[in-house]
């Protein structure tokens, strides 16, 4: 959808970057306010811009360094009329840009405290069900941990050159996945000391024998789910990874790594982690392949067409 982008810059550049907006295709709209801006002392200029051609006006703000010596807001619109550009805004699409996408990954998974107790309540939540061998107490804790975004930091931070993504992804996978095998351990010894009969029993139940064996047909769907996953958070549509982690493997497996600890099962343990890991790389992989084809087809023939 268009793109609304408020800039505060240096006075001796406003006129220029006017200037040169007025060149670019699928411009709607331009406002320029002489010295509103406080901080950074300056001029504000307002754009409205076709999603197509947002590429092109951050570069072009790149070009005049207000990347470093302004500020830049930007937000998407809900309705634009343009008679001028209503051809392209009828063909707009939901591909994100890139720099969205980053703040987006960012602020969904930077280990905060929200996403520390999502993590560790969707360990305990998953061990409940694992315990009990009840399905759909472990769906309800896939659809809560937001457990995709830091795998899919690493290759977008590579592909699009946003390095920092990439050490900063690899925290929050450590610290995500910790607090997720202190809820399953946590939910684990209070589960057994109820029922201490039954700390042994669950090792054999259905969905834990599931959850902690490779099959070529669990991969094979976590491919697919990879796959859709890159694809649902690049139109920046996050909130549908809910419905791809019901296809991954990420919570219950790393839950039974908790709940191993605890039945002290060193072959649970071991099965369960190599679940996970089988099931990160498939998210690490597809996700690089498709943010690599959307950077390499799709982002540089937009920026080129700008």
């Amino acid at each position: 959808m268009p793109r609304a982008i408020k800039v505060s810059l240096a006075s001796d550049k406003s006129q220029s970057l006017v200037d040169r907006l007025l060149s670019i295709e699928g411009v709607i709209s331009i406002d320029l306010q002489r010295g509103a801006s406080i901080a950074p002392a300056g001029d504000v200029v307002s754009i409205a811009v076709v999603n197509q051609r947002t590429r092109a006006v951050l570069d072009m703000l790149d070009d005049l360094d207000v990347t470093r010596q302004g500020s830049i807001q930007m937000s998407a619109l809900t309705s634009v009329v343009s008679r001028g550009n209503q051809s392209l805004v009828n063909k707009e699409s939901d591909e994100t840009v890139w720099d969205e996408m980053a703040f987006m990954l960012r602020t969904d998974t930077n280990p905060s405290l929200n996403y520390i107790l999502a993590m560790s309540l969707a360990g305990a939540i998953a061990a409940g069900g694992l315990w009990t061998d009840t399905l759909h107490v472990i769906v309800g804790a896939m659809l809560i941990a937001p457990a995709f975004e830091p795998l899919a930091r690493l290759p977008f931070g590579l592909i699009v050159g946003i390095r920092e993504l990439v050490p900063t992804g690899l925290k929050s996978m450590v610290v995500g996945n910790l607090a997720m095998i202190v809820g399953a351990v946590l939910s684990t010894l209070v589960l057994a000391w109820w029922s201490p009969g039954a700390s042994d029993a669950f090792v054999g139940n259905q969905w834990v024998s599931f959850w902690s064996n490779i099959t070529f047909n669990s991969l094979w769907t976590s491919l697919f789910g990879g796959i859709a996953g890159a694809v649902v958070i690049s139109a920046q549509k996050s909130v549908l990874t809910t419905g791809v982690m019901v296809t991954l493997a990420l919570i219950p497996s790393m839950s039974l790594v908790g709940m191993g600890i605890v039945a002290g099962d060193l072959g649970l343990m071991g099965m369960a982690a190599l679940r996970w890991l089988l099931d990160a790389l498939l998210v690490i992989v597809t996700c690089a392949l498709v943010f690599g084809f959307k950077h390499r087809f799709l982002h540089r023939r937009h920026e080129a067409s700008s």
